[in-house]
């Protein structure tokens, strides 16, 4: 088969190539480096293998040889292998070295170019690499080689009497090393530098500073790994041109626990507002073999979440009907995403509960004469039964249909559970299923939950997290990630 060498972009998930996400979600197997975005992960296939073989800081998950290994023999039992890198996998990636071995070794590869943090790192805080007046030039250079070496590929001579612009990468061990050197080698003491750290994500932090002030500025600011140095004029735009990203939810650290095809779009939205996040699904959407009723047989459909309307209408679609099937029929929903799912259908909704739970509905058809009538309730097997018991009450002839189940997902485990929450200050819940599942995964050591801020979408999964034995500090009134998101910024004031 065939491996790609796949640039994972800077950081922000967003600045991943279309043709990245594309080889991403086709592939077999997921080979990754540290870093790696958990959103760009959950574009992969939920069959797809994961690998995950990260270096950071010196520390080795696996040596290059084994990877180039690796590499190979996923490839020869037939398989495509999306091998991630962040940035882009050939400048100081290793992405060459990798390809060179799997040439050697008769296999297939592809190289998918990806945006460096060399350009993103500087550009992002307001620092233009190259600029007419300032700099006509630019250089990459790999810190990791110590600047003491006596022999080695990097000149520090011609460094210090390059007028470009200078960007050194992976140099968070080196700042002071680097400095010094470039002054002994003549560069001024007071030629512009910048550091950046986790450049381009919502934990991006810089200092801009001088050559001979910046490893005392790093220390004082706690400039960290992973981190990029700027050295040049074309730092010193960044006074003007930079924009500091003062977003509401700055400083949280936010776990996503809803479905991994659900959990992208929240990821996004909470990145946009400044949170970091962590995406790790507690729920699997699994659907059931279900019979497809007949159509024209009922009154009125209610349709209580996205994932109802996508199951029922695709298997709607593959009998060869459509959205005329209901004509004659009223279209219940509950809230925007069912909204804007049945739209995707040719479907106009007559109306949307203003509460978005089942209560929203009974409330939305009050006035509704209901006697007799017959109501297809297309659902989550395992759903509360207030709703079809609420309307029968009322004389209608309620059918679920039981179109999916919510399901603990197969790759979910304790310790990677744990690993996920230690990562993070805030956990977002968006359904009871997900509140049990965790409850579920950790067992006697469910009280770590405890010391974390945890957030309900709305009072359903709240009465859920009460009984776990648990309370979250913040629920959402409008039961949407916005909602969340509008909760969180009210608690943190």
């Amino acid at each position: 088969m065939k491996v790609y060498l796949i640039g994972a972009g800077p950081g922000d998930p967003e600045l991943i190539t279309l043709k990245a996400k594309r080889i991403i979600s086709e592939c077999d197997i997921i080979v990754y480096d540290d870093l790696i975005p958990t959103e760009i992960l959950s574009f992969a296939r939920s069959d797809a293998e994961q690998f995950y073989v990260g270096k950071r800081g010196g520390k080795k998950y696996k040596s290059q040889e084994e990877i180039n290994h690796l590499l190979v023999d996923l490839a020869r039992n037939g398989h495509s292998v999306a091998r991630i890198k962040g940035g882009d996998p050939c400048v100081f990636g290793r992405g060459g070295e990798e390809a060179l071995y799997l040439h050697q070794q008769g296999i297939a590869f592809e190289f998918i170019p990806g945006i460096t943090s060399a350009i993103a790192g500087p550009i992002s805080v307001g620092i233009p690499p190259t600029h007419r007046s300032l700099s006509s030039s630019l250089k990459f250079v790999t810190a990791h080689e110590d600047p003491g070496k006596q022999s080695g590929f990097v000149d520090y001579s011609l460094l210090a009497r390059d007028t470009g612009t200078i960007v050194f990468l992976m140099g968070a061990l080196r700042i002071a090393a680097i400095a010094e050197k470039l002054m002994q080698e003549g560069m001024s003491v007071d030629t512009p530098c910048c550091l950046i750290q986790n450049a381009t994500t919502p934990l991006e932090k810089h200092v801009v500073s001088t050559l001979n002030n910046v490893a005392r500025d790093a220390r004082l600011q706690e400039i960290g790994s992973p981190c990029v140095m700027v050295v040049g004029k074309v730092v010193e735009l960044s006074r003007t041109l930079n924009r500091e990203k003062v977003l509401p939810l700055h400083g949280v650290s936010a776990l996503i626990t809803r479905p991994a095809h659900l959990a992208i779009f929240t990821s996004r939205l909470f990145f946009s507002q400044g949170a970091s996040s962590v995406i790790y699904p507690l729920v699997e959407i699994a659907p059931l073999d279900f019979k497809l009723p007949q159509i024209k047989a009922y009154d009125m459909y209610i349709f209580t979440s996205q994932n109802a309307v996508s199951l029922f209408f695709d298997k709607l679609y593959c009998k060869n009907t459509d959205a005329r099937e209901f004509a004659g029929a009223s279209i219940y929903c509950i809230g925007p995403k069912t909204l804007s799912a049945l739209k995707n259908y040719g479907i106009i909704a007559d109306g949307m509960a203003r509460e978005f739970r089942a209560e929203g509905i009974v409330e939305l058809l009050k006035t509704e004469d209901l006697n007799e009538k017959r109501i297809c309730l297309p659902r989550a097997k395992g759903a509360r039964k207030y709703l079809a018991e609420a309307l029968q009450a009322r004389g209608a002839q309620v059918d679920e249909i039981y179109v999916y189940e919510t399901i603990l997902p197969k790759k979910a485990n304790k310790t990677d559970f744990l690993q996920a929450l230690s990562k993070v200050n805030t956990v977002i819940f968006t359904s009871p299923s997900g509140v049990n599942h965790a409850c579920v995964l950790l067992g006697d050591d469910v009280g770590v939950l405890k010391e974390k801020r945890l957030a309900a979408i709305g009072p359903v999964t709240a009465q859920a997290m009460h009984s776990s034995g648990f309370e979250p500090q913040v629920c959402a009134q409008e039961y949407t990630d916005t909602g969340i998101i509008q909760a969180l910024q009210g608690a943190l004031t």
